[in-house]
């Protein structure tokens, strides 16, 4: 029997109504033929194995979509949009500590990975949604060009920036998302839209901070700049020297303030470890000069502390520094972040070690094979021809005035995860007592350190949130990405 081919767009009702399966996953096997795979191929389990965190690699969606082109994007988030019990999420690198932020359990997940195209049109350069921070380094570093981008080279483009990014280069030109020059976006509706400082301009802020609340970016095209080699690396300490590390932040802050140097930048982290029969505890500065300048003067408050345990620090280029950082990774651990802000004064650092640090001995001690870490960093600079919607009132100074402090947690046995949770949160909670206590608290969370529980979205202020509702009302009518996107932060109740 010979079947009549009849135009799909004839038939194209028809299967909607009629043939389609109400499962989201066989409409879009149908419409999006070998860029569907389902828990019994390789594909899907690769896809699975490669989330940084082991509580988002044991999410179980229904199926995962890999478009290979932004029009496979719209017809998949189009035909979810439209499917009444569909939920989704969408996936850059896959770096986030947070559950369902970027795999939807029993839903769809929408791969971006394939979306890793990047090439220079002048000095502007486009990077596909799906890219990582060394892919993009590759391509610009024998150029002798640089971007506004991730620090570890294993973190997805797509993440970083819409949750406003730090990079070695943000004491200088501010959070990455403020060194985006276009995005181009899919939309609820499946249309494909660019936007920039002139076309859509209120959705181009909205998404500098405002992650999967609007659409799928599929594209950025970040400015470039000429970089030459930096002089960069860790320098590894051991625990004896904590009280002079602290020290030494807060005179590197109090320099700043008095000539604040604009390519230097450190993340100063404490760590504790409990080990299979010991505890170890020691420091560790991811430290970045972002000129050829050995033994910069602006970080020897750091690199002269002695003794040393180790130290990478040397002159190299963006993407070696990048692949030390991934390398350096808890790969394979469940983990947890959290994250809070506060002023710097005299004595909340050391207070703030001490909670940690008793918390850590006290409270975390007993879980095996535990990694906690407490990170404390400046955060960038405002950049007022960059509009974005992290809160930030023109005129103030956060880079001087701030200081941004992480928590993160990794531990190998999914039996603790629920006490690792609730430690972690009672941790952070203690900190903004302390403070609170001292008048330093301030209300701003940075999104890609941040925990489910805190409001991230609210620690913009209210003039944000009400932004970023009209905005949602504008561009997604019908609330598709709030209602059916459930991972990450969603906008907070509507104003």
């Amino acid at each position: 029997m010979q079947w009549l081919a009849l135009p799909l767009v004839l038939i194209a009702p028809y299967l909607r109504s009629s043939l389609f399966s109400p499962s989201p996953c066989a409409n879009l096997a149908i419409l999006l033929p070998d860029k569907v795979f389902f828990p019994d191929s390789e594909t899907y389990a690769a896809s699975q194995r490669s989330y940084f965190a082991l509580q988002e690699q044991q999410l179980a969606p229904a199926c995962i979509v890999i478009p290979s082109s932004v029009e496979d994007v719209s017809v998949a988030v189009k035909t979810l949009a439209d499917l009444p019990d569909s939920t989704f999420a969408i996936r850059s690198g896959g770096h986030s500590s947070v559950p369902g932020a970027a795999n939807a359990h029993t839903g769809v997940t929408i791969d971006l990975h394939r979306l890793n195209d990047i090439h220079m049109n002048g000095d502007v350069v486009s990077i596909g949604s799906g890219a990582l921070w060394t892919d993009v380094y590759d391509v610009l570093v024998p150029r002798g060009l640089a971007v506004v981008g991730g620090r570890t080279g294993n973190v997805g483009v797509g993440g970083l920036l819409t949750g406003g990014g730090l990079s070695a280069f943000s004491p200088h030109r501010g959070f990455a998302c403020d060194n985006v020059v276009e995005m181009q976006v899919v939309l609820a509706s499946g249309a494909i839209i660019t936007s920039n400082t002139t076309h859509h301009p209120d959705l181009f802020a909205a998404l500098k901070g405002g992650q999967n609340n609007f659409g799928v970016i599929t594209r950025f095209d970040l400015a470039t700049f000429p970089q030459a080699d930096l002089w960069a690396g860790a320098i590894v300490y051991p625990a004896s020297v904590d009280a002079a590390q602290l020290d030494a932040f807060r005179l590197f802050k109090n320099a700043s303030a008095q000539a604040f140097d604009p390519h230097a930048q450190v993340e100063l982290s404490f760590l504790f470890e409990s080990r299979e029969d010991s505890l170890a505890a020691y420091t560790s500065n991811n430290m970045f000069y972002t000129k050829p300048v050995v033994d910069a003067a602006a970080l020897r408050v750091f690199s002269d502390i002695q003794p040393q345990m180790f130290s990478s620090m040397r002159v190299s280029n963006l993407s070696d520094f990048a692949r030390e950082l991934a390398n350096s990774q808890p790969v394979g651990q469940f983990s947890i972040y959290a994250t809070t802000t506060v002023r710097l004064s005299y004595t909340i650092l050391p207070r703030i070690y001490e909670i940690w640090k008793n918390f850590t001995r006290n409270r975390m001690s007993s879980i095996p094979y535990l990694l906690s870490a407490l990170t404390i960093q400046a955060l960038p600079p405002i950049i007022p021809t960059s509009p974005n919607v992290l809160g930030f009132a023109p005129g103030t100074h956060p880079e001087t005035d701030f200081v941004l402090l992480l928590v993160s947690n990794y531990w190998s046995d999914p039996a603790y995860s629920a006490t690792m949770s609730s430690h972690t949160r009672a941790l952070i909670e203690e900190i903004d007592a302390a403070a609170q206590s001292e008048g330093v608290s301030e209300r701003f969370r940075y999104m890609n350190y941040a925990d489910q529980w805190q409001g991230v979205l609210e620690s913009y202020g209210r003039e944000s949130v009400h932004e970023l509702w009209r905005v949602s009302r504008k561009y997604d009518p019908q609330g598709v990405f709030q209602k059916k996107v459930p991972g990450g932060f969603k906008l907070p109740k509507a104003p």
